[in-house]
């Protein structure tokens, strides 16, 4: 990793630091998430069934239905 020139490293940096996880997924400076980055976000409906969308990937500033599940997979291309 490059300290001196973060924008070299692979790893997506905020302040020369990986402050957290979500880094790997999101990009802060636009505020979305990197293209290669499977998202499934959903919230439980009336009866429970994890059907209520999410769609964060549209705007990370989404206030998240309660109880959601997020699950978050890096796309190798397969």
């Amino acid at each position: 990793m490059d300290h001196e020139n973060p924008s070299n490293s692979i790893f997506p940096l905020y302040d020369g630091y990986i402050h957290n996880y979500l880094q790997l997924f999101i990009n802060l400076e636009t505020e979305e998430f990197y293209d290669d980055v499977g998202i499934s976000a959903y919230g439980p409906d009336k009866n429970g069934f994890m059907r209520k969308f999410n769609p964060i990937r549209d705007n990370i500033h989404f206030i998240l239905y309660p109880d959601s599940s997020i699950q978050l997979q890096p796309d190798v291309g397969c």
